[in-house]
């Protein structure tokens, strides 16, 4: 937010982006003059009538907080800009569905004596909106004011805001209020019923008035807002009288209404714009009359609200009359009247395309022509038309005046004159604006400042200021006050004669005295009358707050009785940071730094020994560091200078503008309506265990890319209290879990608080309950990551762990977490005002939001449920990542049931339309598949991988009968990784020198890969051998940690130690240990695997990790077989398997191995994306042809085992047997050979020219930046 001394300003007007009279032009016209002295902390706030005029909808930074604090509100806004000069913020509101009207019209009768009782919805209506808009006035104020130590002033519009102004008493009384009565009800209403109200005023009651006029509601308002308002308002001095009289409190400042007069142009030193109007007008009126109006013929016009005696229509059409009867020779008068009108369309004879046609009809037709040039809907009761027609103003051939009605807002297209109005106005020869009621006088100020001469009253509020500025040849007042109508009829007519026996220089004489007045009423003038009731209203306010203050400081003062029960609260205490390093708490809890390392120094350098023990935890350090080294680092010069270069890195970052080459335009995704993301689990980084193994990686990669490319993205998914779940190996080789309680105040997210300070909830009904969930946010760069979380107290015990644990065997928990993820992630996004253009369903797991989104859309929408799946379908992306069936997500008929019966019964459809939803085959025991829910209800799908599409279609080939296996509709985009997360610094370092400083921002740029050729072998083979030893480095710490548990003697342990060779060739395995990735391929034949890590000449390492579902007694057994293995004593010091592998772990493997293995049984690699994230760090890949490896396999860029596939296939019977045997081989003569053949300099020269063939051909192609460029 722009700094300003003068605070904030909020504005609050039925008239904001919503033309309906005067004040729509008082504020439009002062906008410039606030943003001068107010800035970007200006915001004008209005009525969301879906047709805002000139409302844009804009993407800003302050709208993100703004839209996500009214949307936890419940309250429904568009955030945007006025296109007027000056193009302002613009909040437009609309009325929230929470709202109980009775309740709150009882709140301000209660609280101010409002008496709502009589009020229709024309009352109703603005009340509500205004009291919505004092409760965005409080979400803006809590959420930026207040933090900023800012004041504010909110500044509402006569009585249909009036509600908002109390409200603001109520909610925020630290605000000073402003209250503007431009015309009070009551005055307006009696003068409108032809009492003269300046006669009488003395004697009105206007209580009892407001009850005979039926608008008792509106006025009680109007009294409450003008007596409860720090400063009182109001826009003349005739208007003041008014208000002291009928509301009962003399307004504290008038405040004249003004114009931007900068943007007006001056028509007297340029007349060609306002010549070529006059010639539009009356070539308009000479096709609509079907006369010829000369040059000579007289313009005249009136406008304004459709209030005909108080805006003197009444007195304007008779004396035309009059002056129709009286004029000699061949003068003609044309009078328009620009009156909005109920009406429809253009009348039958102006509804013709082509001019020369409609002449050709119109002079055909006998017929007199009509006044209006619209047809209204009530034409036989339209005062106008009748008066017209009793005064003989026909537009005959007779007839010397000729009137022209235009019910139609002029906006350049109302199909007759086709100009805006002042266009139209400035063509006209006199402005005539006789009014009776007039509080200030818009229409004649216009008027003027357009150089035309003007007629207006001693009853208008301009027309007493033009007098007090010693009157003007050019602005005619016509006396009204207390005068009798012959003599205000009789002066009237003697003007109009007069007028038309002007000449041309006279004429241009008052239209340039008219101007020269105008200039006078200009914003600059008057806006420090407003600036002064501000500064009264702060005053106010500010007094008010010394008294809460003094008041408050009273009810500390202890009069309780002791009580024997402890109560507690939840707080969170953080550290207090000196001010010049605050910022690391920001930079803390943004993952951003998780692919910048760099950033992390700032937190290491403040105490490395506690860095290594709060496990690298930026959150968990900066609240354990002490005040003394905080406040040495804030002294130290060295310190300040990284801090400074790495924040700076970091703003650059989030304020870039980027261009990609994402379709964003065709889909309108933007930061209001992004893709949003559902997955079940996100791996972003070892300290936020909310992952398992790839589908996690993938999800976190798919975050952080999109925000690289800056793609309008949320994530939804879920916070697990426990995690996956934490491997322990014991002394056995036995896999075993645990589940930790991890402390979530120690990690890189926060609750979602709205502006009050209290967690935001959504909710879910469920068979006899209702769930509650809170929701957490994660900054991931630019993006925002939102986890929902069962874990509050307003839930049963048992529902509150439902998010206990990631993969849970329980199928109950784990429907119900499904429910939460699809259907509670969809809420999640409606409650914080999140509007998605494109949902992405990431595996099957989220694919009950589709239930959620077809509920909403027949609900608030009134879609049928089959319009609804065509709504869902149109904007729903789904990516299937598994191969087999057994892995696909599948619920059994009677769960399905239990859970969603109700759904069946509201959508209106039978069972058996359910179940074809989800189901593959017809069976009553059949399960409901949420993968083929994912599919029918998206228009597209994804397979992960060239390979991986035609399973998929061969997989759910039942699901689609009647179609060709190829025609199925599912596609592929393969998998890919975020290779700044993956590549070690050292590496990036190196590619920076020789790919150019900015080759991470185009990942996928060929040309920029190739330049890898130019690295010189000695330092691409240092580099190399630098990660090894950090690999190496962590390998021992490991070992070091748990040596113990593994039965190792001390002896053992040392002798372990001592057997790790750096010389060696590293070979690395860590993955998920499910049967078909064939952990355990490399150990099929002992012997020859000893053979091979055992050659002193040509030494071997190979080092392993993963994790085995706790329920998944193969892969546990594959576990404690690769244990055995590395104890055998053949093995031992040779063979590693580190525990618990996690994200910290694979980066370390995946950047110090030389080779990376991969052994899945074929075709159950639907992807893999390990091997990927190697290829940066100039490992090499020797794998099975399987996912991923299928495409990017060259012959020339690493190893394939077994048969090179480019077509789906299914391994046979003794595949593992000959798969292991093409391994060994590939070890013993090839991969070992070419690593130590070594050049005269030792350097392996083919070794090093592979891999950078493997980081020329792969690196472009295998990353996210690619694959979400192909996705969105």
């Amino acid at each position: 937010m722009n700094e300003n001394k003068n605070g904030y300003l909020f504005e609050v007007s039925w008239e904001v982006c919503n033309k309906v009279g005067g004040i729509y032009t008082v504020i439009s016209s002062k906008v410039r003059e606030a943003l001068r002295h107010y800035g970007e902390n200006y915001y004008l706030l209005g009525p969301d009538l879906k047709s805002n005029f000139d409302f844009e909808e804009t993407e800003e930074d302050d709208w993100a907080k703004m839209r996500e604090g009214t949307a936890i509100r419940d309250i429904p806004c568009r955030f945007g800009r006025w296109r007027i000069p000056g193009n302002p913020k613009v909040i437009l509101v609309g009325i929230p569905k929470k709202y109980n009207k009775d309740q709150i019209l009882y709140r301000l009768w209660e609280s101010y004596g409002v008496d709502s009782i009589t009020g229709g919805w024309d009352y109703v209506e603005p009340v509500l909106f205004s009291y919505a808009c004092a409760e965005v006035i409080e979400t803006i104020y809590n959420l930026y004011v207040k933090p900023e130590g800012k004041t504010a002033v909110a500044h509402f519009h006569e009585w249909m805001c009036g509600a908002g102004l109390l409200g603001i008493k109520q909610m925020v009384p630290e605000i000073g209020t402003t209250f503007t009565t431009h015309a009070t009800i009551l005055g307006r209403t009696l003068a409108g019923a032809g009492m003269d109200i300046y006669l009488e005023m003395e004697s009105i009651s206007p209580q009892r008035e407001a009850n005979n006029h039926g608008i008792v509601a509106k006025y009680s308002m109007e009294v409450a807002a003008s007596r409860e308002a720090d400063c009182f308002t109001t826009v003349s001095e005739i208007t003041a009288q008014e208000a002291k009289s009928f509301l009962g409190r003399k307004p504290d400042v008038i405040a004249f209404n003004g114009l931007d007069m900068e943007h007006i142009p001056d028509l007297i030193s340029n007349r060609e714009p306002a010549i070529k109007a006059r010639e539009k007008l009356l070539d308009a009126a000479s096709r609509f009359l079907r006369r010829d109006f000369g040059p000579e013929t007289r313009l005249m016009a009136i406008s304004g609200r459709y209030e005909f005696h108080n805006k003197g229509i009444d007195l304007f059409l008779n004396t035309l009359g009059r002056l129709d009867k009286t004029i000699k020779g061949n003068q003609t008068v044309l009078a328009f009247l620009f009156v909005l009108a109920g009406h429809t369309d253009l009348i039958p004879a102006l509804q013709c395309d082509q001019p020369s046609l409609y002449c050709n009809y119109a002079r055909l037709d006998t017929a007199p022509p009509p006044i209006a040039t619209h047809r209204l809907h009530y034409e036989a009761s339209d005062p106008i038309l009748q008066t017209c027609s009793r005064l003989g103003l026909r537009n005959t051939p007779d007839n010397k005046v000729f009137v022209i009605f235009m019910p139609a807002y002029l906006n350049g297209h109302d199909g007759i004159i086709n100009m805006p109005y002042y266009e139209a106005l400035s063509g006209c020869d006199l402005g005539v604006f006789p009014s009776y009621y007039e509080p200030w006088g818009y229409t004649p100020l216009e008027s003027a400042a357009y150089a035309v001469p003007t007629i207006t009253t001693d009853q208008a509020g301009f027309g007493l200021w033009v007098q007090s500025k010693g009157g003007a040849k050019g602005i005619i007042i016509l006396p009204r006050k207390q005068r009798p109508m012959a003599q205000i009829e009789e002066d009237f007519y003697r003007i109009l004669s007069d007028f038309l026996h002007w000449s041309e220089k006279e004429l241009l004489e008052r239209r340039a005295t008219a101007r020269e007045i105008a200039t006078l009423a200009n914003w600059r003038e008057f806006f420090p009358k407003y600036q002064e009731a501000y500064e009264k209203s702060l005053t106010a306010a500010e007094e008010r707050r010394k008294k809460r203050a003094v008041a408050e400081e009273r009810k500390r003062i202890f009069a309780g009785a002791v009580s024997t029960q402890p109560h507690f609260r939840n707080f969170t205490a953080v550290v207090d940071l000196p001010k010049n390093i605050a910022r690391l708490r920001e930079l803390a809890y943004n993952l951003w730094w998780s692919w910048n390392p760099r950033a992390l120094d700032l937190f290491a350098t403040l105490d490395p020994r506690l860095w290594e023990e709060t496990g690298k935890n930026p959150v968990k350090m900066l609240e354990s560091v002490s005040p003394q080294r905080l406040e040495e680092a804030s002294e130290s010069t060295s310190y300040l200078a990284l801090y400074e270069q790495i924040l700076k890195q970091f703003d650059e970052y989030m304020e870039e503008i980027r261009e990609t080459a994402c379709n964003l335009s065709s889909l309108e995704i933007k930061c209001s309506s992004p893709v949003a993301y559902f997955s079940t689990e996100y791996g972003l980084h070892e300290i936020l265990p909310i992952y398992s193994g790839g589908l996690g990686t993938l999800s976190g990669d798919h975050l952080k890319t999109a925000s690289d490319l800056n793609i309008p993205l949320v994530g939804v998914g879920l916070l697990y209290k426990n995690g996956f779940f934490k491997q322990v190996i014991d002394k056995n080789g036995i896999q075993l879990a645990e589940y930790p309680d991890y402390d979530l105040s120690t990690m890189p997210l926060r609750l979602v608080q709205d502006d009050r300070g209290n967690p935001v909830l959504i909710s879910l009904d469920l068979p006899g309950r209702t769930l509650f969930a809170q929701i957490w946010e994660v900054k991931v760069g630019r993006v925002t990551l939102y986890l929902l979380n069962t874990d509050v107290p307003s839930n049963t015990p048992q529902d509150r762990r439902i998010t206990d644990r990631l993969y849970v065997a329980d199928q109950r928990v784990r429907l119900e977490q499904e429910i939460l993820l699809g259907m509670g992630g969809v809420r999640l996004l409606t409650k914080l005002g999140i509007k998605p253009r494109v949902y992405h369903i990431n595996e099957g797991h989220s694919a009950f939001l589709i239930f959620e989104r077809i509920t909403m859309l027949m609900q608030e929408e009134g879609l049928s449920f089959d319009e609804a799946c065509e709504v869902v379908r149109a904007n729903t992306i789904f990516t299937t990542h598994t191969p087999v069936e057994a892995g696909n997500e599948r619920f059994p008929r009677e769960m399905m049931e239990y859970y969603f019966s109700s759904y069946v019964k509201k959508w209106g459809i039978s069972w058996s339309q359910f179940w074809e939803l989800g189901r593959k085959e017809i069976g009553e025991d059949k399960p409901f598949f949420m993968t083929i829910l994912a599919m029918k209800m998206a228009f597209r799908t994804n397979a992960v991988s060239r390979m991986h599409a035609p399973i998929s279609r061969r997989l759910w080939r039942d699901v689609w009968t009647g179609y060709h296996e190829s025609d199925i509709p599912i596609d592929y985009i393969t998998n890919g990784i975020h290779t700044m997360s993956y590549i070690a610094p050292r590496m990036r370092e190196m590619l920076d020198v020789y790919l150019g400083m900015d080759w991470s921002k185009d990942l996928t740029d060929t040309e920029r890969w190739r330049r890898v050729q130019e690295i010189p072998d000695i330092l691409l083979w240092r580099t190399r051998y630098e990660l090894k030893q950090k690999m190496i480095d962590f390998l021992v710490e490991h070992l070091s940690a748990h040596w113990p548990k593994y039965g190792y003697s001390r002896t053992w342990r040392e002798e372990l130690l001592t057997k790790i060779n750096p010389s060696a060739l590293f070979i690395g395995f860590a993955r998920r240990f499910a049967p078909y990735k064939r952990a355990d391929l490399l150990f099929s034949d002992l012997d020859r695997l000893d053979r091979i890590v055992n050659d002193k000449t040509r030494p071997v390492h190979i080092i392993l990790s993963g994790k085995a579902h706790p329920n998944d007694e193969l892969g546990k057994s594959l576990v404690k077989k690769v244990i055995d293995v590395c104890k055998d004593e053949r093995f031992r010091g040779k063979i590693f398997f580190i525990e618990d592998y996690n994200i910290r772990v694979a980066r370390h493997l995946v950047q110090g191995v030389d080779v990376w293995l991969n052994t899945p049984r074929r075709p159950y690699e639907a992807s893999g994306t390990s091997g990927q994230k190697v290829v940066a760090n100039g490992v090499l890949n020797l794998s099975i042809s399987d996912g991923w490896w299928c495409e990017g396999y060259d012959g020339t860029n690493g190893w394939t085992i077994g048969p090179v596939l480019t077509d789906r296939s299914e391994d046979k019977p003794g595949a593992d047997e000959e798969d292991a045997q093409s391994l060994y081989s590939l070890l013993e003569n090839t991969v070992i050979p070419m690593y130590f053949d070594r050049s005269a300099a030792g350097i392996p020269e083919k070794w090093i020219a592979m891999i950078k063939r493997s980081m020329v051909t792969l690196g472009p192609r295998f990353n996210t930046e690619r694959m979400l460029l192909e996705y969105y």
